[in-house]
C-alpha cells in the first residue's frame, strides 16, 4: 500500500512539474519597468533595471542582457562601455551558443525558453550598427567602417549555413548607406559612391520596396552628389533622370585630399523613432492526420498556415496545442519629422523599418525549425504514456486514461513559445543631412504626432568634416543625454517631444512615491502641454494614505521650495505661466479628502519642471 501511495505521489508530482516549468508571462512583461524608463528618458534607471532583472541575469539569457544593456549604454553616450558589451555579445554568437543536456531536456518537456537565447539573425547583425556608431563617436572612423561592413558579410555567412528555407533578409540596404557615410567621412568618395549605389540597388528590388522601405530621397541626393564629385558624368545623368532630381550644385570632380581640405562641416542626423517590435505568442489547436500536423491562425489580415511533417512513429497526443511566436508591432508616437535648414523644412527620410525585417526573419527560422515543435509534442506524449502506465497499476484502466488525459492537458499547459527578443531597438531609423557653419548650430525639429506638432531644438557644435548625430524618440517624453561638454545648457537644449532637457535629479523625483509624514505619501507625473506657443508642465499629484480613517489633506505644489516669499492666491487668479519662463512665486491651497486604500489626484500647470509638495494639514 505504501508503494502505491508513493507511485501516486510521483505521478501527480511529475504532472505538476510539467506545468511548473511553464510560465505564461512573456519576456516583454518581465522587462516592462525597463521599457517604462526608456520612454521617460531615464537611461540610468533603465541600466539599473537591466542589472537587477532576475530573468535577464539567468545564464541562458546572457546574450539578451548584453544586447539590451549595450544599446542603452549607447543611448547614455557611454560608447566604450557599449562596445565592450556588444563585443562580448558578438563573441557569444560566433562561439555558437551551446545548449546543455539538461536545458535541452527541459525545452523538450516544457518550452524553448528553457534553452539559451541565441538571437534572431537580424539582431546578430544590428549590433554591428551600434558598434560602428560607437567607434565613430569615439573618433575612430576606420574601425567604424569595419563594423559597418560586417553587417552584410555576416548575413551572407548565416544564409550560406542554411541548407533550405534561406532568409529573405540576406542583405541590408541601410548598412550600405552607413558605409557610404563613413567612407565620405574619410574623404573616400569613390567607395562612398559604390556603397550608395549598392544601397540603391537593394532598395530598388521587389518593385522598388525593400521590407516596407522605398529608396530614401536622401540616398538619391547623395548618390547624385558623389557621382558628380567623382566626375562620373554618365552615372550622374542616369541617376538624375531616374530619380527626377534637380541638378546638384556641389563642386565638380575632387580628390580625397581636396575633399578633406575644404573648410566646411556637415552632419548626418539619424532619427531613431519609437520602440521595436516585441514577441508574444499565439496558441492554436491543430490536428494530425495523413502524416502532417496542420493548424492555421490570423496574423493581422493574413491567414497563416502551419504544416509540419510528423516523424514516423511520433504520437502528438489527444490535446494538440501549438504555441507560435510572433512579433507585435509597437510602432512610434511620431509618424514623421522635418528639420529647419536655412529657414526651409527638410524631411527625415525613412531608411530602416525593423518590424517587417523581424517578422520575416522569424518566419524563415520557424520554417527551418518546425520539426522541433513536433518532437516537443512527442516528448510530452512519451512522458504522458509513462504516467498513464503508473495510473493503470494504481487505479486500473480508467485511472490510466485519466492520467493520460491529465498529461496531455499538462503538455498543452506547458506549450509556450519563446518570446525573447532584443527589445531596446527602435521601430524605425530615418536620416537627413544638414550643413554646419562655424560656431554653434541650432536646428528646430518638428515632429508629427496624434496630438499635433511637437518641436525640439537640436544643437550641434561645428567641426570640419562630417559628423554623425544619433537622435532618439522612444516615446513622446524623454531626455537626450549630453554628448559633449560643448552642448548648449539645459535651458537651451530640448529633448524629444519638445521637452527642455531635465536634470537627472529632477527627473528621478517623478513617478516615485514620497513620504510626506502623517501617514501620507504623494507621487507626481507630468506631460508637456503647449498653450499660445508656451510650454507648460501639466503635473498630476497623486496622494494616498496608510491610516484607517478618512483624512482631509491641505497642501500646495510649487516650483521652488515653499517659503515666506510665496503669496497665496485664489485658484482663478493663479498664474501658472510666466512670460519670462521663471517659476511663479504664487501658490494655491489644495484641499482633498483621502479615504483609506484610495488615491486622490489633482492637476496643476507650471512653467518649469521641478516641483515641491508642501503639506499644511492632514486631519
Amino acid at each position: 500500500m505504501k508503494l502505491s501511495i508513493s507511485k501516486g505521489k510521483y505521478a501527480v508530482g511529475l504532472l505538476l512539474l510539467l506545468i511548473a516549468f511553464s510560465s505564461c508571462s512573456t519576456y516583454n512583461s518581465k522587462t516592462s519597468d525597463i521599457e517604462a524608463n526608456l520612454f521617460n528618458g531615464a537611461y540610468d534607471k533603465a541600466i539599473s533595471g537591466i542589472e537587477k532583472n532576475s530573468f535577464l541575469n539567468k545564464k541562458r539569457n546572457r546574450l539578451l542582457y548584453l544586447l539590451e544593456k549595450g544599446k542603452v549604454e549607447h543611448m547614455r553616450g557611454n560608447y566604450a562601455e557599449s562596445n565592450k558589451l556588444l563585443e562580448e555579445a558578438y563573441i557569444m554568437i560566433e562561439d555558437r551558443i551551446k545548449t546543455k543536456a539538461g536545458q535541452a531536456v527541459a525545452a523538450k518537456f516544457t518550452n524553448p525558453m528553457a534553452e539559451p537565447y541565441k538571437g534572431e539573425d537580424f539582431e546578430k547583425v544590428t549590433l554591428f550598427y551600434y558598434k560602428a556608431l560607437n567607434y565613430f563617436a569615439m573618433g575612430m572612423p576606420n574601425e567604424a567602417l569595419v563594423e559597418a561592413k560586417r553587417i552584410n558579410l555576416k548575413l551572407y555567412e548565416l544564409n550560406e549555413n542554411y541548407k533550405e528555407n534561406k532568409n529573405r533578409y540576406s542583405e541590408d540596404a541601410f548598412s550600405q548607406i552607413l558605409q557610404g557615410i563613413l567612407y565620405e567621412s574619410t574623404g573616400d568618395i569613390n567607395n562612398a559612391f559604390i556603397a550608395y549605389r549598392n544601397a540603391a540597388e537593394i532598395y530598388g528590388r521587389n518593385n522598388g520596396e525593400y521590407f516596407g522601405v522605398t529608396t530614401p530621397v536622401q540616398l538619391q541626393k547623395d548618390l547624385l552628389r558623389t557621382a558628380k564629385l567623382m566626375g562620373f558624368t554618365q552615372e550622374y545623368n542616369d541617376y538624375r533622370n531616374k530619380f527626377k532630381l534637380p541638378a546638384d550644385d556641389s563642386a565638380a570632380k575632387t580628390s580625397p585630399a581636396d575633399y578633406q581640405a575644404v573648410n566646411k562641416g556637415e552632419a548626418v542626423i539619424f532619427w531613431e523613432n519609437g520602440i521595436g517590435p516585441a514577441k508574444d505568442q499565439i496558441v492554436i489547436t491543430a490536428s494530425g492526420a495523413a502524416g502532417i500536423f496542420y493548424g492555421s491562425y490570423m496574423d493581422g489580415d493574413h491567414l497563416e498556415e502551419i504544416i509540419i511533417p510528423i516523424p514516423v512513429g511520433s504520437d502528438i497526443g489527444t490535446i494538440n496545442a501549438i504555441a507560435i511566436p510572433r512579433y507585435r508591432e509597437r510602432g512610434s508616437y511620431y509618424t514623421g519629422a522635418e528639420i529647419d535648414v536655412n529657414g526651409k523644412p527638410q524631411p527625415f527620410y525613412l531608411a530602416q523599418d525593423f518590424y517587417p525585417i523581424a517578422k520575416q526573419c522569424l518566419k524563415d527560422r520557424m520554417l527551418r525549425e518546425t520539426i522541433d515543435l513536433v518532437l516537443r509534442f512527442a516528448a510530452k506524449k512519451a512522458a504522458g504514456a509513462g504516467l498513464a502506465a503508473i495510473g493503470s497499476q494504481l487505479m486500473g484502466d480508467t485511472g490510466g486514461d485519466l492520467v493520460q488525459i491529465g498529461a496531455d492537458i499538462a503538455g498543452a499547459a506547458t506549450e509556450k513559445a519563446d518570446t525573447r527578443n532584443w527589445q531596446t531597438l527602435p521601430a524605425t531609423i530615418s536620416y537627413t543631412r544638414v550643413p554646419l557653419h562655424e560656431g554653434e548650430n541650432k536646428f528646430v525639429i518638428r515632429k508629427q504626432g496624434p496630438e499635433g506638432i511637437d518641436t525640439d531644438t537640436l544643437v550641434i557644435p561645428f567641426k570640419r568634416g562630417l559628423q554623425i548625430v544619433n537622435y532618439y524618440d522612444v516615446g513622446r517624453t524623454q531626455v537626450i543625454p549630453n554628448q559633449t561638454e560643448n552642448t548648449a545648457s539645459a535651458a537651451q537644449t530640448k529633448g524629444a517631444g519638445g521637452i527642455p532637457l531635465i536634470k537627472k535629479e529632477i527627473l528621478e523625483k517623478y513617478d516615485t512615491w514620497h513620504d510626506a509624514g502623517n501617514g501620507v505619501s504623494y507621487k507626481v507625473n507630468f506631460r508637456v502641454n503647449r498653450t499660445l506657443g508656451q510650454e507648460l508642465y501639466e503635473k498630476k499629484i497623486t496622494l494616498k494614505q496608510t491610516g484607517t480613517a478618512t483624512k482631509t489633506i491641505t497642501y500646495t505644489v510649487t516650483e521652488t521650495p515653499f517659503d515666506n516669499s510665496y503669496t497665496e492666491v485664489k485658484q482663478a487668479d493663479y498664474k501658472n505661466a510666466t512670460e519670462d519662463g521663471k517659476p511663479s512665486k504664487e501658490y494655491i491651497k489644495i484641499t482633498q479628502q483621502l479615504k483609506p486604500g484610495e488615491e486622490a489626484s489633482y492637476l496643476v500647470h507650471q512653467t518649469t519642471p521641478d516641483f515641491y509638495v508642501t503639506i499644511f494639514k492632514a486631519e
